[in-house]
């Protein structure tokens, strides 16, 4: 009698601390590795749920829905080759009020691979978890150094112009408003050879300081001459007047040299 008791408190055990959905989500998780190990965007629209919460590596972002999410996936799809998901550890995540295993999947690894456009390589260990829900993943949080390995694997040199604007007092506002118009550095960031375009305003000095990425000097000077002779928009000629000494208010420093990222 003893030993039947024992037989069905631990079948009672194991049937608590069970999950029938656990083995087809497990399935559903480790589709989600080969979308960035075989680069296929179109299983990770196959597996992931309309109403997809993802908790975003990249710094600041938070929790991000299913239309960001596709973005970043099709970043990093974009971005890298060779990506393997290592030594992965899968394990059955636990539902904390009852304490038993509710079928949602946590993983940990090791990624590895290599950027198309630098070479370089990078190794990041990480942590993920899954929620389900009607046979798709309706939440996932990734935790690694993101903005750690995109810096990591960037070119060893850049090619950074540093561009000021000396706006005349008061006429902040309309330098501003033209500089973010489609047709001010949106169109400098699309131009091609620029990687990376970010600016601010200094209001002690009436500057703004404009820092861009290119693939070399020879691009942004291409671009500089399409912009003063070029340019539909006119836009040089558009913001001129809103600076001191005219067209001379605007300075590109070019030909930097030494560049490092710390």
């Amino acid at each position: 009698m003893k030993k039947l008791l024992f037989i069905i408190s631990v079948l009672f055990f194991y049937g608590c601390n069970t999950n029938p959905d656990y083995k087809a989500n497990l399935e559903l998780a480790k589709k989600w590795v080969q979308v960035f190990e075989n680069g296929d965007i179109e299983l990770w629209k196959e597996i992931m749920s309309e109403d997809l919460r993802d908790q975003a590596p990249l710094y600041g972002m938070g929790e991000v829905d299913y239309a960001t999410s596709q973005q970043i996936a099709e970043f990093y799809i974009n971005s890298y080759t060779d990506v393997k998901f290592n030594d992965p550890m899968w394990l059955p995540g636990i539902d904390t009020g009852t304490m038993t295993l509710d079928g949602s999947v946590r993983a940990y690894g090791v990624w590895t691979g290599k950027s198309k456009s630098t070479g370089r390589t990078f190794t990041l260990p990480s942590y993920h978890n899954f929620d389900f829900a009607d046979g798709k993943i309706v939440y996932t949080g990734e935790y690694f150094d993101a903005t750690g390995m995109v810096n990591s694997v960037g070119p060893v040199d850049r090619k950074v112009v540093v561009a000021t604007l000396e706006v005349k007092k008061g006429k902040y506002e309309e330098v501003q408003a033209l500089l973010d118009s489609e047709d001010g550095l949106p169109t400098t960031r699309a131009y091609q050879g620029c990687s990376h375009l970010e600016a601010f305003f200094n209001e002690e000095t009436n500057k703004f300081f404009i820092i861009e990425y290119w693939d070399s000097f020879e691009s942004w000077q291409n671009y500089f001459d399409w912009r003063l002779n070029d340019d539909p928009s006119k836009i040089a000629e558009k913001i001129s007047p809103f600076l001191v000494g005219g067209s001379n208010g605007l300075v590109p420093h070019t030909n930097n040299i030494s560049y490092k990222f710390y």
